[in-house]
């Protein structure tokens, strides 16, 4: 069993909207386990956060191929989507 976590939102009719695409080779079945958050929290930060100054250039590449794997494989969002939620 593989177990895969993604961020979603229940829109007005009560469905849920996964916010980015999972990309798996072949259709199956899903169990699907909601965890409702309160509105103040955000979604959790990536797992490693990019530091200049603590990053190696091994560890820049590696992060810079994985973008680049994520993007072929379609792993992106929309750019309408890029600044939603952010106060200027």
């Amino acid at each position: 069993m593989q177990e895969i976590e993604v961020m979603g939102s229940i829109d007005e009719q009560g469905q849920l909207m996964l916010l980015q695409p999972l990309n798996l080779a072949q259709h199956r079945k899903v169990r699907v386990r909601i965890t409702l958050l309160d509105e103040e929290v955000a979604p959790a930060p990536p797992e490693s956060e990019f530091d200049p100054e603590t990053d190696s250039k091994e560890q820049i590449l590696a992060d810079l191929r994985e973008s680049f794997r994520q993007a072929e494989a379609g792993q992106t969002f929309p750019i309408a989507e890029l600044c939603d939620g952010i106060d200027v």
